[in-house]
């Protein structure tokens, strides 16, 4: 299984790139890890959003499935991502996409064609910061599925 997380707008502060290349590294110590970086929506208008995620999927959404990160998603305990992760792993499936929206989400088409919507907190959180926070609970998820102690 490979895992790609497309965000949507840039990472600006360094502090937050740092904390996302070393989960980044983490990460590809399991599994292929790709991250990539789309240009922001202009007005967070649900045409731009829609046009946001028209060429994400296009571009980088071919096979696999998809998980949207929203507020209004369900919320995982770290060993249910575990579970999650692991059962595709389980069902063969080559790659799982973690979407994440900028300052305005995500296009609702984003969150229907996905297999899970996934809420990382029920607090409104940076767009960045929710990058970082993402690939925090993936390392974990594949601590727990290889037994590391990492999780406590």
């Amino acid at each position: 299984m490979k895992i790609q997380v497309l965000g949507i707008g840039k990472v600006r502060e360094p502090f937050y790139k740092d904390g996302i290349e070393e989960y980044r590294k983490r990460v590809e110590r399991y599994l292929g890890i790709r991250i990539l970086e789309t240009s922001k929506e202009k007005t967070g208008s649900e045409g731009d959003l829609e046009a946001a995620y028209s060429r994400i999927r296009k571009e980088h959404i071919r096979a696999g499935m998809s998980v949207a990160c929203d507020l209004k998603g369900r919320n995982l305990s770290s060993e249910e991502l575990a579970r999650f992760l692991e059962e595709g792993m389980i069902e063969g499936i080559g790659l799982v996409s973690f979407l994440v929206g900028g300052p305005y989400g995500l296009a609702p088409s984003a969150l229907e064609d996905s297999k899970m919507v996934l809420s990382l907190s029920l607090m409104t959180l940076p767009h960045q910061m929710a990058r970082l926070l993402l690939l925090e609970q993936v390392y974990r998820a594949l601590t727990i599925i290889h037994g590391e102690p990492y999780h406590k």
